[in-house]
């Protein structure tokens, strides 16, 4: 299969490698941007497969690890409310906040439910309208759509007692903070595949031209 089984090809994999070994002259250091390419990194062995001098260095890629402490915070407070439903994906719930978490708002009473989809909260909303219902939409690029999806279904649905704790961060930005400080010892990123598929490169290039470090986009495998 074209594009799949190339890069599952031992022999070619090697050649690869050894073709790396063969012009690196220096250290460098490269952070992968999305857990997804962390994800195969470590399935595939790919930091023993390198040369001793490139370094893999593990980047922001999951959006809940960026997301702030104040909007966990808000997100309690809102789901402690009376009359309140608090839709969240569930690898938020253990995120702790600056006293406690989402999970342990949940064993005090809270009215906390897991979604997999930000869809399955209008329809919540609409099945029980006496409630206030709050999506909380976190995430990086690709959540987006889904979440704007939830918002335009809603509006659609006249769903009044639907709203959303926006919290969506983007990729770009989160290589700018990182290069914008003093102590960064960064060489090049790996940029997500499926997030320039949604939003495209061009700041990409900006970021590039800016701090004159190279990003391949890939991934994830």
């Amino acid at each position: 299969m074209k594009y799949v089984d190339e890069f599952r090809d031992a022999a070619a994999v090697h050649q690869a490698i050894d073709a790396i070994a063969r012009v690196t002259t220096r250290r460098w250091n490269i952070m992968e941007i999305c857990g997804g390419q962390t994800h195969a990194i470590m399935k595939h062995g790919l930091q023993q497969l390198l040369p001793t001098n490139i370094h893999l260095l593990h980047g922001p890629g999951c959006p809940v690890c960026v997301t702030p402490i104040e909007k966990i915070d808000q997100a309690i407070a809102i789901a402690m409310q009376p009359n309140t439903v608090l839709c969240s994906y569930g690898d938020m719930l253990r995120v702790p906040g600056s006293e406690q978490s989402l999970l342990d708002c949940k064993a005090q009473g809270a009215d906390i439910r897991v979604i997999y989809s930000p869809l399955e909260a209008v329809a919540i909303a609409k099945n029980d309208p006496g409630k206030q219902v709050v999506l909380f939409a976190i995430g990086f690029e690709t959540t987006a759509p889904g979440n704007a999806a939830a918002i335009k279904q809603a509006k659609l649905d006249k769903a009044s007692n639907f709203s959303a704790l926006v919290c969506q961060v983007t990729v770009p930005a989160a290589i700018n903070a990182l290069l914008s400080g003093n102590d960064f010892e960064i060489d090049g990123f790996l940029a997500a595949g499926h997030v320039c598929t949604i939003m495209g490169y061009h700041q990409y290039h900006q970021l590039a031209e800016h701090y004159q470090l190279p990003i391949v986009i890939t991934g994830f495998e």
